[in-house]
């Protein structure tokens, strides 16, 4: 791309290395104003995938209700379960008297319409779930789990603190209003990551567009499935103590983004801001690619070696996405502990290379050694000493 090319001639890179610090300075000149963007959601959070970089945010580490949201963890559970052979998609789940009532049978909320004491296969208690958003058929699985929705939330709670959910608690399967249940965007936006990363063989169920289940036609609650912005999952959320909210997932041109917005006065609202959202980070940003693995990065002293410098190698390629209509300054540190004494092994990790967006820290990445070095005789370590005196 023409872009890509533009990119390289604008990036310098200079070494001092007393300090070990590499500055990388970007620079981009565009006529066109930058893209403007303020969402009107009481919450909103884009993320990057791949880096975690944050694109734009908006109360992220603010407690929030996460209504039917709260049905991820039901599923990755479940889905963990699955993936151990603790259960199988063609296993068959009893629908309990609770399950059928506290589900949805007697109240407008959400439900698959599943019968009491029918069985019906995890497979489709899995769609009643993403499709559907069934409270029956979460309380169901649940209760087939742990034996009781109570037992299953300590479950919950259990798989969150593990993905660094710091800031989530849950005391139900559906995400039913209660003051204790709550999250946060930016641990909602864990939760869906890890989700993508962790079960991509059953991924596939988030972009179902439809599901009948016992006669009843219903379409998937993501209303943004197979628009124009590449959505392919997660879930909607809404309850009147929350508000309308929506987790999703959009992939295009390789670049995965999850976004969340909540709060919105009705499901309108919820669409628009989230379609704001991800114009946002489609239109504004473009993934580069700032460093190869294996680059060089310096030549740096080694002690007591059968050589005496040593090439300090990136470990990964490092890429970011970057706003492409404003300029935008980055700069990276890199730093290892000296002195550095053989011997060395090849890969063996040197230091650290950490990249900032201004003073944000957003990338830290190991540096690792390019070759092995052995360790010199005695007389050549007394050499090199009478030489470092002698300098």
């Amino acid at each position: 791309m023409q872009l890509s090319k533009k990119l390289n001639d604008f990036v310098k890179k200079i070494i001092f290395l007393k300090s070990k610090i590499l500055i990388i300075s970007v620079f981009f000149f565009y006529s066109t104003p930058a893209y403007s963007f303020i969402s009107d959601a009481k919450y909103a959070l884009l993320v990057d995938y791949e880096t975690n970089q944050i694109l734009y945010e908006k109360n992220s580490r603010k407690k929030i209700y996460p209504a039917s949201m709260s049905k991820l963890m039901t599923l990755y559970v479940l889905f963990d379960y699955i993936e151990n052979n603790i259960i199988s998609l063609d296993d068959k789940i009893f629908i309990s008297e609770n399950a059928w009532r506290k589900g949805g049978a007697i109240s407008d909320s959400s439900t698959m319409f599943a019968e009491v004491s029918s069985y019906i296969s995890v497979e489709n208690i899995i769609r009643g779930i993403v499709i559907h958003s069934g409270n029956d058929a979460c309380i169901a699985i649940s209760e087939a789990i742990s034996g009781s929705e109570e037992i299953f939330s300590n479950e919950m709670n259990f798989y969150a603190k593990k993905l660094g959910m710091i800031d989530t608690n849950y005391t139900n399967s559906t995400g039913l209003h209660d003051s204790n249940h709550f999250s946060t965007p930016y641990d909602m936006t864990l939760l869906a990551k890890s989700l993508i990363r962790d079960f991509p063989n059953f991924y596939h169920y988030f972009s179902e567009k439809e599901f009948t289940w016992n006669g009843i036609f219903q379409p998937n609650r993501n209303n943004l499935l197979g628009s124009d912005l590449s959505v392919d999952g997660l879930k909607t959320g809404k309850t009147s103590e929350s508000g309308y909210s929506m987790i999703i997932s959009s992939n295009k041109d390789n670049i995965r983004l999850i976004g969340i917005v909540g709060g919105l006065p009705s499901r309108d609202n919820r669409t628009i801001e989230m379609r704001k959202l991800i114009n946002y980070g489609q239109r504004n940003f473009m993934k580069y690619n700032l460093f190869n693995k294996n680059d060089v990065l310096d030549k740096v002293d080694i002690w007591e070696g059968k050589k005496s410098k040593l090439n300090i190698l990136t470990s990964e390629n490092i890429s970011l996405l970057l706003n492409i209509r404003t300029k935008r300054n980055l700069n990276a540190k890199y730093s290892f502990n000296q002195p550095i004494i053989a011997p060395i092994k090849k890969g063996q990790i040197i230091g650290e290379l950490t990249v900032y967006n201004d003073e944000k820290e957003i990338v830290n990445s190991s540096l690792i050694s390019g070759e092995n070095i052995e360790r010199s005789n005695f007389f050549g370590r007394i050499l090199q000493k009478i030489r470092y005196l002698i300098n």
